[in-house]
């Protein structure tokens, strides 16, 4: 048997970076448990450690600080609450698009996951005002500017016409979250108070129908020939 005949030992497992992915989803998993069942600041590293089943260690060979794993908490799970960018080219009637980019299509399941996330959000900007500064240094939140590209994309298609897409964004953004997020989260912190199934549809069922409003006034009329 000559060197050519002899075959080079394949080097077996995964790639580095693939077990680095594993781990970076586990930590994210555990900490948006404990963020949603202690907040921010009862949650520990070692907390998430525990639930995600991975070393300190290797907590900060993935992040920086705990800052970062709540920034990348609220990036994995914020299509609970908003759906964009779109499909390149989608052309279903506006009003359904909106229910799409605002999921009020989701399951019940979803809809809690949602609600606990909300609330979570809304308890961490009072208590830690800086907290909600960085999600929005960092862009980890910018829904409102998505909400604007697509506005300005279907207003350059002629599917609707408005004096200002960031005003009318803001105004949709209003009509959603502040039925989403009630007066009393802001109000009290500590309001653990969650919404039956009904009770669940029926505020969907609402803000389907105060989007429809909107959508009326601001859809161009289909041109006849």
């Amino acid at each position: 048997m000559n060197k050519s005949e002899v075959s080079t030992p394949v080097r077996r497992g995964r790639p580095k970076s693939a077990g680095l992915d594993e781990r970076k989803k586990a930590i994210v998993i555990g900490a948006y448990s404990a963020f949603i069942e202690l907040g921010f600041a009862q949650t520990s590293t070692t907390e998430i450690a525990r639930r995600a089943k991975v070393s300190k260690r290797t907590i900060y060979e993935v992040f920086s600080n705990k800052k970062e794993i709540f920034s990348e908490v609220i990036k994995e799970y914020k299509t609970l609450f908003l759906d964009l960018p779109r499909p390149e080219n989608e052309m279903l009637p506006i009003n359904e698009t909106l229910f799409r980019i605002f999921r009020l299509d989701i399951s019940q399941e979803e809809a809690k996951e949602r609600e606990a996330l909300l609330k979570l959000m809304t308890r961490e900007s009072i208590l830690f005002p800086e907290l909600s500064d960085y999600l929005y240094a960092t862009k980890t939140l910018h829904s409102r500017e998505l909400l604007i590209e697509w506005l300005d994309i279907q207003q350059a298609q002629g599917r609707i016409a408005v004096k200002n897409t960031g005003n009318c964004a803001g105004m949709l953004m209003d009509i959603v979250f502040g039925a989403l997020i009630p007066r009393r989260w802001v109000l009290d912190v500590n309001e653990d108070q969650t919404l039956t199934p009904e009770g669940r549809q029926q505020q969907l069922e609402e803000i389907k129908e105060r989007i429809e409003t909107v959508i009326q006034g601001i859809k161009t009329e289909p041109a006849h020939p």
